[in-house]
């Protein structure tokens, strides 16, 4: 059964106790709403509900009255496990719960079911999914293949654990680095400093990293290698640079070659453009860096990566933008590096036609480079989280990414562990889950994991959008949090 509310909601609307309601509590407005048949469903604790709606429209509400209503029902609160992702959430929820409980005593309740439920408010609990997780885990640790007496790592603790895998991953990926050459340009672009930050960083989010890397190498060539780069790279950049009005021999001479930083690059560009048969003569030198005419070649490749950024840092300002004519003001180039003032005007009109394309072909390059990077990042990332789980294990301590991951795995093997499954089953006889939308996607895969049966059954509502709420904002479930 669907629900397809007619209006919205107003924002002085406000949800109140029913006590017409036969099957327990009733949410009561102000004055009739459109969607109250949906409200009934999504409060009757007989019915399996999804819940989606808008900021503000009064989903947590909805989710009180049900727990409430499950109380009123008599059922126990130790068979009740509800789940949101904050504790300050957690407790807020509770609060409002035990609200909701001594409004209903007056009128709803008969004097014996209060007494019994009063001696039992402290049993009302609310619980974070990593709360939820790391009783999981605590409980049942052979299932979920982990040392019994584990300790959760002290916040303080990490960062030395993090250190000491990282050391042992590094030296792996040293040596990998000698025979992958996805996994060398890694050290060569981002050095050992910057990737050992970056591997450190990752770590601490790997639960997450590992699906952003994931879909980044889904979306980027498998093919392409760092030869295909430079050549395609040096191509582009050859053919904007033949393409220069006047011709590249005259866009050389009338730079400034009088300053030596462009010296030295006249004459990688020269070279860039020797195998078209450009006639740009010997006279240029030897000076420059000797990368060769085949950019593609292992042993060009790196000098071929900063030619690049000389050319960029020549004919792009430092954000990134086609310098201009008038863009060299502050620029250490000036007319007395050149042979005439006229010349270095023409120069730098030719400079500001090119420009863009250099951009666009620089672009390209960094963008293959970064595909041929991630590569490499990702064998180094996986050498990393490895080391620091068996780090991890070697001090019988996990962080709470741990908990998280062996909690889903161990939701999602229940089937083969039919005595736990069975005691979890017997004690959670119903689950209410708030704010699923906001939560990470592991943790969601976790509530998921553990609502499995129960949502194939479900009645899926919507509560219409509150008004000024902005459009399309409805929040949703997240897809990929499904088992």
């Amino acid at each position: 059964m669907t629900f397809e509310p007619l209006l919205p909601f107003d924002d002085e609307v406000r949800l109140k106790a029913d006590t017409t309601q036969a099957s327990g509590v009733r949410l009561h407005p102000d004055r009739p709403l459109a969607d109250a048949d949906a409200r009934r469903h999504a409060t009757n604790p007989a019915e399996n509900i999804v819940l989606e709606a808008s900021a503000g429209t009064g989903k947590t509400q909805v989710l009180v009255e049900r727990y409430v209503n499950l109380l009123l029902a008599g059922v126990d609160p130790e068979n009740i496990l509800a789940i949101t992702f904050t504790r300050k959430a957690a407790a807020e929820m509770r609060q409002r719960i035990l609200e909701r409980l001594r409004e209903a005593s007056h009128s709803q309740i008969d004097a014996g079911r209060w007494r019994d439920l009063r001696e039992r408010l402290g049993d009302i609990a609310i619980s974070t999914i990593d709360a939820f997780c790391l009783s999981l885990i605590r409980e049942f640790p052979l299932e979920a293949d982990v040392d019994p007496g584990f300790d959760l790592a002290d916040e303080t603790e990490i960062p030395r654990l993090v250190d000491e895998a990282l050391d042992a991953a590094l030296r792996i990926g040293r040596h990998l680095a000698q025979h992958d050459d996805d996994v060398a340009m890694v050290f060569v672009q981002l050095g050992e400093r910057r990737l050992r930050t970056g591997l450190a960083a990752l770590v601490g989010r790997r639960l997450v990293a590992r699906d952003v890397l994931r879909d980044f190498l889904d979306f980027g060539p498998r093919d392409l290698t760092s030869a295909v780069a430079c050549r395609r790279a040096a191509e582009k950049l050859r053919d904007v640079l033949l393409s220069v009005p006047g011709g590249i021999r005259t866009f050389l001479e009338d730079g400034p070659l009088d300053h030596p930083q462009f010296a030295m690059l006249a004459v990688d560009l020269a070279r860039l453009c020797e195998d078209e048969g450009v006639g740009v003569g010997s006279e240029w030198g030897r000076s420059g860096v000797r990368w060769g005419s085949d950019p593609s070649k292992s042993l060009n490749q790196a000098a071929f990566r900063m030619l690049v950024d000389r050319i960029r840092a020549y004919f792009l300002t430092q954000d990134g933008k086609p310098r201009k004519a008038t863009g060299f003001g502050q620029a250490e180039f000036k007319k007395h590096h050149c042979r005439s003032e006229a010349a270095w005007k023409g120069h730098r009109d030719a400079v500001e036609s090119i420009a863009p394309e250099i951009m666009n072909a620089v672009k390209g390059f960094r963008r293959d480079l970064n595909v041929i990077l991630s590569r490499g990042v990702w064998r180094l990332f996986n050498i990393a989280v490895a080391q620091y789980v068996r780090t991890l294990e070697s001090h019988a301590v996990l962080d709470f990414s741990e908990v998280l991951s062996c909690a889903v795995e161990l939701l999602r093997q229940m089937d083969e562990f039919s005595r736990s499954r069975y005691k979890l089953e017997a004690r959670y006889h119903h689950v209410l889950v708030d704010e699923f939308q906001d939560t990470s996607r592991v943790r969601g895969r976790a509530a998921a994991v553990d609502l499995r049966g129960r949502r194939s059954q479900a009645v899926h509502l919507r509560l219409p959008r509150r008004r000024g709420s902005g459009a399309e904002r409805r929040r949703r479930v997240h897809r990929d949090a499904a088992p």
